[in-house]
């Protein structure tokens, strides 16, 4: 009898959307995992440990560290000087990882797509809960194959999207070239450059947005569930994104 595949999510001061992202991994498969920050850099969980235990790392939305500094500054710093985890390596050995909206841009912080690229308050100044429409910008990321144009939820003051520096043109011609400009807005609700929504590494298996997959596993969840009534019992449109993951891993 084969092992289950595990995933790990991480949850720690100020992070509020563990639950629900290790019930998105459970449903389709998964052997989720919540465990706290700060425990496991007590323990000095190890990239090998990590590497050895668990096929997918998820670092979930929320306000981490009640954005001090800036949003997921100091959840990245945490992760690389307290648990000294290199995600490209964990990805390089096979695992996963997905940042969610506070967890995006703690893998933002940490570089992982590069020097060049920050996030930054919304255009307009001010906090933004709402449903949008999201559609894939390319076909690199493991997280989002056979998905077309679907419906998410979004909440976040931090969300805009930037490229800066003087090589940001090189930069973004890696991007459109990798594939890594991989989500993108319908209508852009932030400001963010290209209307990307989230971005994935060049290996496809780093995958980051700011849209809540996790939060619209079910259909019953959509504002306009009842004009569908058809698909009550039926997936949401976020929990693709999960069952991708598990296919990816799993050999599927």
């Amino acid at each position: 009898m084969s092992s289950p595949l595990r995933a790990l999510v991480i949850t720690g001061d100020g992070i509020n959307c563990e639950t629900e992202t290790a019930e998105a991994l459970r449903l389709v498969g998964f052997e989720a995992e919540i465990r706290h920050l700060n425990d496991m850099i007590a323990e000095s969980m190890t990239l090998d440990h990590l590497s050895s235990r668990y096929s997918v790392l998820a670092l979930p939305g929320g306000f981490s560290f009640a954005d001090d500094l800036s949003s997921g500054k100091l959840l990245a710093l945490k992760i690389q000087h307290g648990l000294r985890w290199d995600l490209a390596a964990f990805a390089a050995r096979g695992g996963l990882v997905l940042g969610v909206c506070n967890g995006f841009q703690a893998l933002i912080r940490l570089g992982i797509f590069g020097k060049s690229v920050t996030i930054t308050n919304n255009e307009q100044g001010k906090f933004v809960n709402k449903w949008v429409r999201v559609v894939r910008g390319s076909d690199s990321c493991v997280w989002l194959k056979r998905m077309g144009t679907i419906d998410l939820p979004i909440r976040h003051g931090e969300g805009r999207i930037l490229f800066q520096g003087s090589h940001s043109a090189e930069v973004v011609s890696k991007f459109e070239r990798y594939g890594m400009m991989c989500l993108k807005y319908e209508q852009n609700p932030n400001g963010s450059a290209f209307g990307l929504a989230g971005l994935c590494d060049s290996t496809g298996r780093i995958f980051g947005l700011m849209p809540h997959p996790e939060a619209f596993v079910r259909w019953t969840s959509h504002p306009e569930w009842t004009y569908q009534p058809d698909r009550a019992g039926g997936p949401g449109d976020g929990l693709l994104m999960f069952q991708n993951a598990f296919q990816e891993v799993s050999g599927k």
